[in-house]
């Protein structure tokens, strides 16, 4: 058994990675795929993935999501092959990964499961002294909902991919929705408009932009950092931007449409549902 321990993943190692994903999603009956990717990561050169190779198969993959600032908390997501798990891999590589975080001053750090895995293994918490300290819901739509022709917002709200000129004013109302600072609304929004692998919509109403979208497009369309600004949420804007989005998305041959949220956001729950989202599955962070 060989480990690694990388920055970024090569294009090689990405295929070997999302066919370890493959096999876990398909014994553990889970949803979500790691994130493959360190841009959003806090420091550029800290390495974010640990990895075990056999015979030149990846059977192990731990990524550090860090994208904040050493005084915040590190999302630890680890998978081992189904058929290596008890054989220590998970245990080498996490106590490499903490060395890493610990170089760059990381020292609060949570676990990233599912709510499927920890059901089918009701010891797993007990036996490694972890307790799930918060969730989110996993929602998915192979079946989304269309707009109705008819629908008042047709006349008013348009979708358009975002340009260089959108990214202050998408900064700005990203900053005030999630109450993130400007440093870090900033990351999150250039960094998207740059990766040109990622797809980024604005609402506009009116012309006036008043709600973001980025996509990250696979084997189905993940969106993330979705809002719409403060002053117009509760009157169905967010309904009608998601369905525009994956009708756009489905012209393009997407079929299968995925997103995270918040328990305690029923309005997005509500508008999500409205667009055809069911939930999944439930994402566990455990400390």
């Amino acid at each position: 058994m060989k480990y690694f321990e990388k920055v970024t993943l090569n294009e090689a190692e990405i295929l070997l990675a999302q066919k370890l994903t493959a096999s876990v999603r398909a014994e553990d009956s889970t949803y979500n795929e790691i994130y493959l990717s360190n841009q959003y990561n806090y420091f550029p050169d800290m390495p974010t993935f640990v990895y075990a190779l056999d015979n030149g198969k990846m059977v192990g993959l731990t990524m550090l999501y860090a994208d904040e600032k050493p005084t915040d908390e590190v999302e630890v997501h680890v998978e081992v092959c189904p058929r290596y798990r008890r054989q220590g891999i998970a245990r080498e590589m996490i106590k490499r990964a903490e060395k890493i975080m610990n170089k760059y001053g990381y020292f609060d750090y949570c676990f990233v499961s599912e709510k499927p895995f920890i059901d089918n293994n009701p010891d797993f918490l007990k036996n490694t002294n972890l307790k799930i300290d918060d969730h989110d819901y996993h929602m998915e739509t192979t079946n989304p909902k269309s707009i109705d022709k008819e629908d008042m917002f047709n006349q008013v709200l348009a979708v358009r991919e975002m340009t260089k000129s959108d990214i202050k004013t998408v900064v700005d109302l990203y900053s005030e929705a999630f109450a993130e600072s400007i440093e870090s609304s900033t990351k999150y929004v250039t960094e998207g408009f740059k990766d040109k692998e990622k797809i980024n919509f604005v609402l506009t109403d009116h012309s006036k932009i008043v709600g973001y979208c980025a996509i990250d497009p696979g084997s189905s369309d993940y969106f993330f950092g979705l809002f719409v600004a403060k002053d117009f949420c509760g009157h169905g804007y967010a309904t009608f931007f998601i369905k525009k989005m994956m009708a756009i998305r489905q012209e393009k041959g997407m079929k299968k449409f995925v997103l995270d949220v918040e328990p305690d956001n029923q309005a997005a729950i509500h508008a999500y549902q409205n667009a055809g989202f069911q939930i999944k599955s439930e994402t566990f962070y455990l400390n």
